[in-house]
């Protein structure tokens, strides 16, 4: 406490009170189950030369420090469960520029993801990572964790379009990385390494994206079948068949219960499915109707109950819309709910499905599993009244290690887009030998010798 008194004087006398949030509360969580952990002090900057001045105190001081972006992550990476400074960048929200020559738009890290998206879409360009709450969550937080979506089944996840870094490391220094050209291979591919590192290694100030021409046309196909293995195989027959959608997302039984019993889905579906596939292919109009038309018939050969077109924007936004909410949705009806987003070879996407399904049933827990089914990344999500019981706690966490253990047996990996933060550090070692994580430790050092950035997060 006397390290962040000493803070909280020196940012008031060298940067200014109005840099101060008062009210901690809401950083306290993140949007998944972990926390509360209120921060010593929540400090909003407003530009780069502010941030690199916070560091610099920070280190002077042994303070920690934990980047945070819009607070959408799930596993606790931007919480200050050390206690200490919570560096709050939604106060740097300027897209700095777009350039519609050179397909390149250079950002400030709390830029809300949707906004970026409509400003290029306004001038004809395409920004393509999607994570479901791209409505609330911010571009840096993309970066940090290397954010997916449901169209990284076609254009990748948010560390293909990244092309350059302004950060500040832990040791103070501002440094720009990497390029505006598409393609560089001059020297180590330093970007990589800070995309998905959870602001453990630095802090960024700003980030060159990529873009590309926007799509003339999208059209959304809801197929709904009798199980999850059928869907699987719809999965599998379209991603063979030359269609390249631009997403492919699955909802098990348990999500199609839900979401058929609310009657919020904007085409009809069948009462008796018993799980859901949505499909948006995108590209030039002019060829999407054969397209389209060869999805639907797809579907049918592996089971469908049921394919319906959104026939308009309209539906096709309220479609989605459906979607993205699906988490808050299942969190409305369980008291609680714990959920992972693991990944695994697009071939083991039915094994892990019935995997997951399995370890909720051994341990007596709803299950519900739903996400980006075209590149193998499910969120399986534990579902429970923490007062039904003395040990369901316990249960849940058996339940966990089970799903990641199944996980990695399918060559999987414990986090496709969420990261690793406080939730899932325990299990590295379930996919990561010491040799490994160690050498990873010591680019942290490198990059941050006083342990100020993120401590604790990634690594047991």
């Amino acid at each position: 406490m006397l390290a962040i008194d000493a803070l909280r004087e020196r940012v008031i006398s060298e940067l200014g009170g109005d840099l101060l949030v008062d009210d901690h509360a809401a950083y306290a969580r993140d949007d998944g189950a972990l926390g509360p952990f209120p921060p010593g002090l929540v400090v909003r900057p407003r530009e780069a030369r502010e941030v690199r001045a916070i560091v610099d105190l920070c280190r002077a001081l042994r303070v920690p420090l934990s980047p945070r972006g819009a607070g959408t992550g799930t596993v606790g990476g931007c919480l200050a469960d050390h206690g200490g400074l919570v560096l709050d960048l939604a106060g740097m929200d300027r897209i700095l520029e777009i350039d519609e020559r050179s397909l390149l738009a250079t950002v400030e890290p709390g830029v809300i993801t949707a906004r970026l998206q409509a400003a290029v879409e306004a001038r004809g360009l395409f920004y393509p990572p999607d994570p479901a709450s791209l409505k609330k969550c911010s571009l840096g937080g993309n970066v940090a964790t290397n954010a997916g979506g449901p169209r990284a089944c076609k254009y990748g996840v948010t560390g293909a379009f990244v092309l350059g870094l302004e950060v500040v490391s832990g040791a103070g220094e501002a440094m720009t990385l990497g390029h505006r050209s598409i393609k560089g291979v001059t020297g180590y591919n330093l970007v990589g390494l800070l995309v998905g590192s959870e602001g453990t290694l630095a802090v960024s100030t700003a980030c060159t994206l990529r873009l590309l021409p926007r799509p003339s046309a999208a059209f959304t196909l809801l197929a709904s079948f009798e199980g999850e293995l059928a869907a699987c195989d719809a999965v599998q027959r379209c991603l063979l068949s030359g269609l390249q959608p631009a997403a492919l997302e699955l909802a098990d039984r348990t999500c199609a219960k839900v979401l058929v019993e609310s009657g919020e889905l904007a085409v009809p579906v069948p009462s008796d499915a018993r799980a859901l596939l949505w499909l948006e292919l995108d590209g030039d109009e002019a060829g999407l109707d054969a397209a389209i038309r060869r999805a639907g018939a797809i579907c049918r050969e592996a089971g469908a109950l049921a394919v319906e077109l959104a026939g308009d924007a309209d539906t096709r936004d309220r479609l989605w819309e459906v979607r993205r909410a699906l988490s808050h949705t299942l969190r409305a009806r369980w008291p609680k709910k714990v959920s992972e987003d693991v990944a695994v070879p697009i071939g083991r996407l039915a094994e892990l499905a019935e995997a997951a399904r399995a370890s909720g049933e051994r341990h007596r827990l709803d299950t519900a599993s739903f996400g980006h089914a075209g590149d193998g990344n499910l969120h399986v999500n534990f579902l429970y009244d923490p007062a039904s019981a003395a040990d369901v706690e316990a249960r849940v966490e058996r339940a966990v290690a089970e799903l990641f253990e199944a996980t990695v047996a399918l060559g999987g990996t414990l986090s496709g887009e969420h990261g690793i933060g406080i939730a899932k550090r325990p299990y590295m070692p379930l996919e990561q030998p010491n040799e490994v994580r160690a050498l990873q430790l010591a680019l942290k050092r490198s990059w941050d010798p006083a342990g100020i950035l993120n401590p604790g997060k990634i690594f047991p």
